[in-house]
């Protein structure tokens, strides 16, 4: 408590001013760092945290194939699955057909994947993500079958809920001696607008009834895969290497971490290096507190002397001088965890920053504080002011007596 004291009353100026500009700069700039620093990892958290939802949404947490082959029977797989990994909660076959899309002229490359109707919504989250249309995926039996597409796919061939589109496959075809392949076409209607949550399944994915994707394909009542749920996403790498061991070479697993590896390793180490870089402006400004103690030493060694005299250990005024620095942190830090929550609460609410989904495969900035986050960056600055701290506060505890006096007046 005495120690509290004696940094309370150190606080003031001669004026009676509790802070003066050095400090007041010092703690302005503690704040900058940190509310930088907890901007900047809540975007990263969130544009993780984004991805990971649009992938596991879209695509399961579970891929299941056979290579070069339809799936076994159903009624086989699923209970020897079930039996293997009991975390699963669902599961749903899909049929996966590659083609183009012709509209007004525009060519493209697209994926059509045909689900059960009953089953789709057991595995993935696709009904929250419609921005237009209805969540319909028809029988197949129609004339034009029902086609839920991607919102950037839209746009870029210019489609609007209840307008025909028409899918081209290329298949080989050997009676055919100068181009070597025949096309076949067929139509749906656009039932649906989705936010896939990534650009590349924006651009590209058009998801309709499982019947409807084996028309076109020409595959008859067969599956291409079959997309597994678990409990957790978490568990999705050990059960898949499972799976697919068990399974054999004649089936293929993958899962939603492995299907985007390269871009969850690349926010790993960006979240690392960025830290480590944003953290330089927490180290500068530790630097401001460091002078700022070194201006009090100068100015206080008629009282360490008195201490002294008065049996003060040197590790007692070490603890003097570094109680003052760690306050001003302090005062930095909580400041700048307010002044960094605000920014994300406006990032998160007004959606101001322009994002290039081409880029970044987000069309908007995403943001996510985790408590982890908080933690870590009021840890790595509380160690910093308090090693910023020790050399003033060394010096002015290893000062004699008899030299504080002769500088006081």
């Amino acid at each position: 408590m005495f120690e509290l004291w004696v940094v309370w009353r150190y606080m003031k100026t001669r004026r009676g001013q509790f802070f003066n500009l050095v400090s007041i700069l010092s703690i302005i700039g503690m704040a900058l760092g940190i509310g930088t620093l907890v901007v900047v990892l809540s975007v990263i958290s969130g544009f993780e945290s984004a991805i990971k939802n649009a992938v596991v949404d879209v695509t399961g947490h579970i891929l299941l194939l056979k290579r070069g082959a339809p799936l076994d029977p159903l009624s086989e797989l699923e209970p020897r699955l079930q039996k293997l990994v009991p975390q699963i909660t669902s599961t749903t076959p899909f049929v996966h057909v590659e083609g183009m899309v012709a509209h007004k002229g525009k060519l493209g490359g697209v994926v059509v994947e045909g689900f059960e109707p009953n089953d789709v919504e057991k595995t993935l989250t696709l009904r929250p993500r419609l921005v237009k249309g209805d969540f319909n995926l028809g029988t197949g039996l129609e004339k034009f079958p029902p086609v839920i597409i991607g919102q950037a796919l839209a746009e870029k061939f210019e489609l609007q809920i209840g307008d025909e589109v028409s899918v081209v496959l290329p298949k080989n075809n050997s009676t055919m001696k100068v181009l070597g392949f025949s096309a076949r076409l067929k139509k749906f209607k656009v039932a649906g607008i989705m936010d896939m949550g990534m650009h590349q399944y924006d651009t590209r994915f058009m998801l309709t009834s499982a019947k409807a994707a084996q028309d076109l394909g020409g595959l008859g009542p067969v599956y291409t895969g079959l997309r597994i749920k678990l409990t957790d996403a978490d568990l999705a790498r050990d059960a898949s290497f499972l799976i697919s061991t068990e399974l054999g070479l004649m089936y293929l697993t993958r899962d939603w971490v492995e299907s985007n590896h390269n871009l969850f390793a690349a926010i790993k180490l960006e979240r690392i290096v960025i830290f480590i870089v944003m953290l330089f402006m927490t180290v500068a400004a530790c630097f401001n507190i460091a002078s700022t103690l070194f201006i009090s030493v100068l100015r206080r060694y008629g009282d360490i002397s008195v201490f002294k005299t008065m049996g003060a250990t040197q590790a007692r005024l070490v603890r003097f001088f570094s109680l003052q620095g760690m306050v001003l942190g302090a005062l930095g830090s909580i400041l700048g965890i307010a002044l960094g929550l605000s920014v994300c609460l406006v990032i998160a609410k007004t959606n101001f920053i322009y994002v290039p989904a081409a880029v970044y495969h987000l069309n908007r900035l995403p943001v996510e504080v985790r408590m982890i986050d908080i933690i870590m960056i009021l840890a790595s600055s509380f160690l910093l002011c308090f090693l910023s701290t020790l050399a003033p506060a060394i010096k002015g505890a290893k000062l004699h007596p008899v030299e504080g006096l002769k500088y006081d007046s």
